[in-house]
């Protein structure tokens, strides 16, 4: 691997592009179809941290209860996989039912 050694220290600062600016965040949304107030949006946007915090919640929580469904479903189907066991042997062995 090869370095790369510069004769004097690096500016960071330096390293910045100047451009032209771009749009903001706001008119993207509002062409997006976002019909509230730069106030809302502003609003809006302060306020995700906090949701994607609830999001982070909720999907642990639905991932607890699915795995409980599924564990259900399991076990609902290895009772039924016994049942039908048992009804196979009681046909074979005469005592079926009507």
């Amino acid at each position: 691997m090869k370095g790369i050694y510069l004769a004097r220290p690096l500016n960071v600062l330096s390293c910045a592009v100047a451009g032209r600016p771009g749009r903001s965040a706001y008119e993207t949304a509002r062409d997006g179809g976002y019909t509230g107030t730069p106030e809302e949006f502003a609003a809006l946007l302060a306020a995700l941290p906090g949701a994607l915090s609830n999001l982070t919640g909720y999907n642990g929580r639905v991932d607890a209860i699915l795995e409980y469904m599924g564990n259900q479903i399991a076990d609902l189907e290895l009772a039924v996989s016994r049942l039908n066991a048992r009804v196979a042997a009681l046909e074979q062995a005469g005592g079926g039912a009507p």
